[in-house]
């Protein structure tokens, strides 16, 4: 009799087999394979939505300041007012500040290869610095964006692109239609990876 009951209760709780096991095992080893995955493809995101949004903000500082100048560049004959650009920098006469009795300033926009950075340097033109020509070297600097990687400047005359602009050698002085600023950021490294991004912008500049 006791034999008979033994042999029921046994035969009532079998347990996990071997099989049940190792299937258990192998699904909890793919969810958690891929808990690690999404999570890992979502720090790499971000960290490329970080970057992208730190270059984008340096990129937008250089193209805000230079379009608040250039669309009031200055170009005329007498007196003579140049305006000279080529790949990597650009050098014109605009009104400094806002209003009819804006005084005027010389601009020297343009990249510091070194330091991966583009600067600019103004002179005010006022009582001791009177003319209106360009300085063989601009005194002072600020920053206008920093790691960058390449500068570029094209001048569009209403029919082509060209990689520099200087109202000195044109008969009749004028400014470009247009102008293209290219920058490149300089690579950041996420999960090891180096990342590049390129902005652009064109600046038009009205003609009279």
């Amino acid at each position: 009799m006791k034999i008979h009951i033994l042999q029921e209760v046994s035969e009532g709780d079998k347990g996990f087999s071997l099989l049940e096991v190792l299937i258990a095992l192998v699904i909890f080893c793919i969810a958690v394979f891929s808990s690690i995955t999404i999570f890992k493809s979502s720090l790499l995101r971000f960290g490329k939505q970080v970057g992208e949004k730190k270059v984008y903000s340096e990129a937008v500082k250089v193209f805000n300041y230079m379009e608040r100048y250039l669309v009031s560049a200055m170009c005329e004959e007498d007196p003579r007012i140049d305006f000279e650009g080529e790949s990597e920098y650009i050098r014109f006469i605009s009104p400094f500040s806002e209003g009819p009795e804006s005084d005027l300033a010389k601009f020297n926009i343009y990249f510091d290869r070194e330091d991966n950075k583009v600067k600019v340097s103004v002179i005010r033109i006022d009582r001791k610095e009177n003319n209106f020509n360009f300085p063989a070297g601009f005194p002072g600097a600020q920053v206008l964006g920093e790691n960058i990687s390449s500068f570029h400047l094209f001048y569009y005359d209403g029919k082509e692109w060209k990689d520099r602009w200087n109202t000195a050698y044109i008969t009749e002085p004028e400014l470009p239609r247009l102008i293209k600023v290219e920058i490149t950021s300089f690579p950041h490294k996420v999960e090891g990876k180096r990342y590049y991004e390129r902005f652009e912008k064109l600046i038009r500049i009205p003609v009279e």
